[in-house]
């Protein structure tokens, strides 16, 4: 209730905004060259520091090489992250927001074989792999069957954004499977 002096938890979430993760892909040989710090207390940063003779040639830099860069973000998430911890720190309050009536998106933004797909939709071998989408919508039925005094209506939609054309993946109607063959997106205003 407004004024009271209590902590409210959901309340403070719904007033977050956007929230931005980098979940590093496992690689068998991690760089030597980055760390995941501090961020002066509001979030996390990765640096990078490419020591001088790595990036030399007969002492001479190449191509006026950069060494050193540094980016900012709410939780750099590790290497050997499981898919349910991603989704306790990443999706399950983007869900409760969108249970309690706010507008919620997850975008998942990076170079081609980063891990999007594996991240958003999970892999396919292990139910322990299974990604945000899964795990979303089961918390969604069961906060449905949980809260049997409301009456609900879901709508999803599942799209991808590539080379700047946005393709709806849920639609079943066109019965194309290649990617270029989808339905365009299109912006329309109400």
């Amino acid at each position: 209730m407004p004024g009271e002096e209590k902590d409210d938890p959901p309340a403070k979430r719904k007033s977050e905004g956007i929230a931005v993760f980098l979940r590093m892909r496992p690689t068998k040989q991690p760089s030597k060259f980055y760390d995941v710090g501090e961020n002066e207390g509001r979030g996390q940063s990765l640096r990078w520091d490419i020591q001088p003779d790595a990036v030399t040639k007969d002492g001479e830099y190449i191509y006026n090489t950069k060494t050193q860069w540094a980016f900012k973000f709410d939780q750099v998430l590790p290497m050997d992250i499981s898919q349910a911890q991603v989704f306790d720190r990443v999706g399950k309050h983007v869900v409760q927001n969108a249970l309690d009536g706010y507008n919620s998106t997850v975008f998942a933004y990076g170079q081609t074989g980063s891990g999007k797909t594996f991240t958003i939709t999970g892999g396919s071998e292990r139910y322990e792999d299974r990604g945000i989408i899964p795990r979303a919508l089961s918390m969604i039925f069961q906060e449905f069957r949980s809260r049997s005094d409301c009456s609900w209506s879901a709508h999803i939609s599942y799209m991808e954004i590539y080379n700047e054309q946005g393709f709806d993946l849920l639609n079943e109607s066109s019965g194309v499977k290649a990617l270029q063959d989808l339905p365009r997106v299109r912006m329309m205003e109400d």
